[in-house]
């Protein structure tokens, strides 16, 4: 069976670059700003979100907004990140807005996004400001070494790497820290945990 490590950390040692994410995880996580939570990239599909924090997105209060003057592309390192940057006033970006996480669900999404992603509030076209994870470039460009942004569309996305980002997901959210570790460092309490086997770890 393949260390984890051999695929989610190519350019460090195996070993240790778990570990690395789980302390600095632990000690600088930023997983929620009060805001609802905006979602543009992968986690806008219900089976990627599911994966990531325990329950369809049908099973949310959600809805559909737009953000103005923005759009969609892809930091590109071989591994493509979705991000999100402001291109001109005519552009408008429509995004899922989850109004109804809790501290767990918020806890799943930061660690999915860690450590390439930084919290970050956007305004919405009517005004409402929201959370949403946005690509640190000075991040990619220390882990990776070098970058290019391309065009990034969610339907092209979705239509050509659905399954594989389901299953990549699933097996990153394996790695995530324990329960137990998260509920003592404060990052969300048990009754806030799904009654759901699996995420009794």
């Amino acid at each position: 069976m393949p260390h984890p490590g051999d695929r989610f950390y190519p350019h460090r040692d195996p070993d240790t670059g778990l570990e690395e994410d789980h302390e600095n995880f632990l000690s600088r996580a930023r997983t929620s700003l009060g805001l609802p939570n905006l979602f543009y990239g992968s986690l806008r599909d219900s089976r990627v979100f599911e994966t990531v924090v325990g329950r369809p997105t049908e099973s949310t209060h959600w809805e559909l907004v737009t953000i103005p003057g923005y759009s969609t592309h892809e930091v590109r390192t071989g591994t493509g990140f979705p991000g999100i940057a402001y291109q001109d006033e005519e552009t408008a970006l429509e995004c899922v807005l989850i109004n109804d996480l809790n501290s767990f669900e918020e806890t799943m999404i930061a660690w999915y996004e860690w450590n390439e992603y930084d919290l970050r509030q956007v305004p919405l076209s009517d005004g409402r400001p929201a959370q949403a994870f946005i690509p640190d470039l000075d991040a990619i460009l220390e882990g990776y070494g070098e970058f290019e942004i391309a065009p990034w569309s969610f339907e092209t996305w979705r239509e050509h790497s659905l399954d594989e980002t389901v299953a990549t997901a699933r097996d990153w959210m394996l790695q995530r820290p324990d329960n137990r570790v998260l509920i003592e460092a404060g990052f969300f309490t048990p009754d806030e945990l799904p009654h759901m086997r699996d995420w009794k770890r």
